[in-house]
């Protein structure tokens, strides 16, 4: 039997890994740490360390690595207030919808700053998210490499002091080390919380057939280059006290479109994905034994915007609730008698999450999340490829 946390909703299955203290995750105890820092000090302290560092730049100071969400919004945000000139760097993962489209637009355009998005060789892409499907039951690992590597390409070959980056995962979820550590960016890191040790190289091989010189930006750079060259990574909720829901819910006033989901009831995180809270949720379930909603009720429960009792009916509803994943075969170019194959194969016990038109009772929320909350709108076109001259 999983071990499971007295005060939230998670156990040790955490991709992330998760540690236990009295009964308690240390997750939950990493959160409650935020009550008796001191936040001024540790804000006074981040603009030290970003002062000094952009004293080296002539160009900008700083890469911010994008997706389009609300989190950016804040992100962006608090990068200017610290004086700061950004380069604003998206990878498009080919997943976005049109409310996507126009948050990653709206964003560069509201804060007026210069930005680029890369769009990886189609071809190759799609090889690669055949192999992760087949090989790991994971639709997402291409784009998590390309996210959490080439942004640290871009600060390195144009001498960008810092890569800035919202929140660091391992510590808000599972409290894997204090805030007061200030964790850096690191190949470590990307190694265990974002790419789940899976690295290019074992897409290859045996999986996709891809010349390895169409991948050399879903690799990380060299940790001894980047250390002579002094490029350092920073995640802002080291130092600033994260609350995702009360500052995505301020993403509103810069234009930001949130999108109404049937998987959960956040409708800033991921908003504009075609795949996250559809397949992306789905194989998540399956590797792990629960759905992205999960993570977003631990999150409240922590931040005491609910009781962990009615989190749990809610996350029974939610983890059960029907989605429609054809669309994203029919991207990626899989015939029926292969699409067919990987719902025999990969998802035969969840046969009942799959739905042409996926339908969801209203769910009842307490009122410290609803005040957070406005009616998210609906996509009118998924998988949009915007880029290389392509807009379909």
């Amino acid at each position: 039997m999983p071990q499971e946390c007295n005060s939230c909703l998670y156990d040790d299955k955490h991709p992330f890994g998760m540690a236990f203290k009295d009964r308690t995750c240390l997750g939950c105890l990493t959160h409650k740490e935020k009550q008796t820092l001191d936040w001024q000090a540790r804000k006074d302290k981040l603009i030290q360390i970003t002062h000094k560092l952009k004293r080296h730049s002539k160009t900008y100071d700083c890469v911010v690595p994008v997706v389009g969400d609300a989190e950016d919004y804040f992100t962006v945000n608090e990068v200017l207030d610290l004086g700061l000139r950004p380069l604003i760097v998206c990878v498009n993962d080919y997943f976005k919808n049109d409310i996507a489209w126009h948050n990653l637009h709206n964003l560069i355009t509201h804060f007026d700053v210069d930005s680029f998005v890369f769009n990886p060789d189609m071809n190759v892409y799609k090889e690669l998210v055949k192999t992760s499907l087949r090989k790991y039951e994971h639709v997402l690992l291409p784009f998590l490499q390309l996210h959490t590597s080439f942004p640290v390409h871009v600060a390195y070959e144009r001498k960008i002091p810092m890569i800035i980056w919202g929140q660091h995962q391992a510590i808000e979820q599972v409290g894997k080390f204090s805030h007061s550590d200030e964790v850096e960016m690191s190949k470590w890191s990307r190694q265990q919380h974002d790419i789940f040790t899976v690295d290019i190289d074992k897409l290859m091989g045996n999986g996709a057939q891809v010349q390895q010189r169409y991948v050399n930006y879903y690799r990380y750079p060299n940790t001894q280059a980047l250390q002579k060259r002094g490029t350092t990574g920073l995640y802002l909720s080291n130092y600033i006290p994260w609350d995702p829901l009360k500052q995505n819910y301020n993403a509103l006033t810069y234009g930001f479109i949130p999108q109404r989901q049937i998987a959960t009831f956040d409708i800033y995180d991921r908003a504009g994905s075609s795949i996250y809270y559809d397949l992306h949720d789905l194989l998540k379930l399956k590797r792990v034994g629960y759905r992205k909603c999960v993570d977003h009720l631990v999150r409240e429960i922590r931040h005491q915007r609910i009781k962990p009792t009615h989190a749990q009916t809610l996350a029974d509803h939610y983890m059960n609730t029907p989605v429609n994943i054809k669309p994203f075969f029919n991207w990626l170019g899989v015939t029926s008698s292969g699409y067919e194959w990987f719902i025999e194969h990969k998802l035969s016990g969840m046969k009942h999450l799959l739905s042409k038109e996926p339908l969801s009772e209203s769910v009842k929320l307490t009122k410290k999340i609803s005040d957070l909350l406005v009616n998210g709108e609906s996509p009118q076109r998924s998988f949009i490829l915007f880029g290389k001259g392509i807009d379909i």
